[in-house]
């Protein structure tokens, strides 16, 4: 098997929606933000057993999002963001209550998760701009959003679960 083709080595590439792109336009910079995030769950997943189920599910439904915005008719419904829902709600009920910022980090999967959370901001913000112009649907700005709530809540849990502190931002306003 030949690993490379070569055909994107002058800087474009191609998506089904668009046909021939330059590899710098928004789609392909939001498909890349994805990507990374996909990667990072993939990252949080091997370091954390405890998890790997439920983040190797995200990771496909990514892909799922991913795909359409590229421009295949897969089957991307709201029964993704129920899923989500349905995870922070059963994690987050295990929880103390949270009443400031806390600082990304503790256990090492925490901390990645903190980072995950970040980057699938990053995603929400890029698929948002396509959602604006019409590249992209409601529905995956919904699952981003609460997916990060999600990512959130999963790194405060694992911190409480294994019994490392949350720290918590001790900042005052003027």
């Amino acid at each position: 098997m030949k690993w490379y083709t070569g055909r994107g080595d002058s800087g474009r590439t191609s998506l089904p929606s668009m046909g021939e792109i330059w590899k710098d336009e928004q789609i392909v910079d939001a498909i890349g933000d994805l990507d990374e995030l996909n990667s990072l769950l993939g990252i949080v997943g091997s370091i954390y057993p405890r998890l790997k189920n439920e983040l190797a599910d995200i990771q496909a439904d990514i892909f799922l999002i991913s795909s359409e915005i590229a421009g295949f008719n897969m089957s991307f419904n709201d029964s993704f963001v129920t899923k989500i829902e349905k995870l922070i709600d059963n994690y987050g009920s295990t929880l103390p209550p949270i009443t400031k910022f806390i600082f990304p980090g503790g256990h090492e999967a925490s901390a990645f998760l903190h980072f995950a959370r970040a980057v699938c901001r990053r995603a929400e913000r890029k698929v948002v701009s396509l959602y604006k112009n019409g590249k992209a649907k409601d529905l995956h700005v919904r699952y981003l959003n609460r997916l990060s709530s999600l990512l959130f809540v999963l790194a405060v849990w694992v911190n409480y679960i294994e019994g490392v502190e949350n720290v918590e931002w001790k900042g005052k306003s003027k």
